[in-house]
């Protein structure tokens, strides 16, 4: 396998502001996935702290009135469903660490930030667990140094945020293949959107790569790589653990192929069908261990 444009070590962005509270599993994996990762889990890995991101950062993928609620509690809530102090210094490190990430695959070809709660924020609100879109401000970063970004949006939910700010931007291309269609949004340009919503786990690997076809000649992919689209983490019965396997095989094999410079955020991933925290973490592992291949 060829792996010139994968420098070592594999760099992810995570800090303990990721993961403080226990109730929303959206922000408290991470932690476990980073306590795997240091003690093992993945050789070689190392994590690395982000730095948070800023108002006039976010101001590139929100509204003004948007961020002015969220960093001052205007809204007294955010996506999660109340308002902390805590939870605001995890979403501008978790957002943060999509930018950050960035910068280090350019230097090293891959990389990663163990990241939720982004796809579904929009431009005047957030969502389902998301507040900000880190998506968005990953993209609009790498945009700055290439011609064309791609993001690829396997979470087993729709992308409708990320959508609603940047499905205008003729320099993003859209590739988002669920398999649930909460938060759906509609295609407006053939050649840079790819929508689909799977209903039988044996067209999702196929859908994959039609996801993945779409995307031929973009310069840097941002990956949100779901994990609960897995029958167990809140998917789709029949989306086993060996479908994932192949899922993020695939998507790392083809920016490998391509020398496309390649980032993850892990996106959703839940205890909704019986699996304990810790397995949905291990879940997230396959990610990681594909990256570091």
């Amino acid at each position: 396998m060829n792996t010139s444009n994968f420098k070592h070590p594999l760099r992810i962005f995570y800090s303990d502001d990721y993961a403080v509270d226990e109730r929303l599993e959206t922000v408290s994996k991470s932690k476990l996935l980073a306590e795997m990762i240091t003690a093992g889990a993945v050789p070689g890995v190392e994590l690395v702290a982000p730095k948070l991101a800023t108002k006039a950062e976010l101001l590139r993928i929100h509204s003004l009135e948007y961020v002015h609620n969220v960093l001052t509690g205007g809204l007294k809530y955010l996506a999660a469903g109340f308002w902390s102090k805590e939870l605001l210094q995890s979403i501008l490190a978790t957002t943060g660490g999509m930018r950050d990430a960035v910068f280090e695959a350019f230097r090293n070809g891959r990389s990663g930030s163990l990241s939720s709660g982004l796809h579904h924020a929009s431009t005047n609100n957030g969502k389902g667990f998301c507040t900000l879109n880190g998506l968005a401000l990953a993209a609009l970063v790498a945009l700055e140094k290439v011609g064309e970004v791609g993001i690829l949006d396997l979470d087993a939910h729709c992308g409708g945020g990320t959508a609603d700010i940047l499905k205008k931007n003729k320099k993003v291309r859209l590739a988002d293949v669920s398999v649930c269609s909460y938060d759906a949004w509609t295609p407006i340009a053939k050649s840079r959107h790819f929508f689909e919503v799977v209903d039988r786990p044996g067209r999702y690997i196929a859908k994959v790569r039609e996801a993945l076809k779409a995307l031929e000649g973009v310069e840097f992919l941002i990956y949100n790589a779901g994990m609960d689209t897995h029958e167990k983490a809140g998917g789709l019965d029949g989306i086993t653990l060996d479908i994932i396997k192949e899922r993020e095989a695939l998507v790392v094999e083809w920016a490998r192929e391509r020398n496309v410079p390649i980032i993850f955020a892990l996106a959703g991933g839940y205890m909704w069908s019986g699996l304990t925290l810790k397995e949905v973490a291990e879940l997230h592992l396959e990610t990681v261990k594909a990256f570091n291949s």
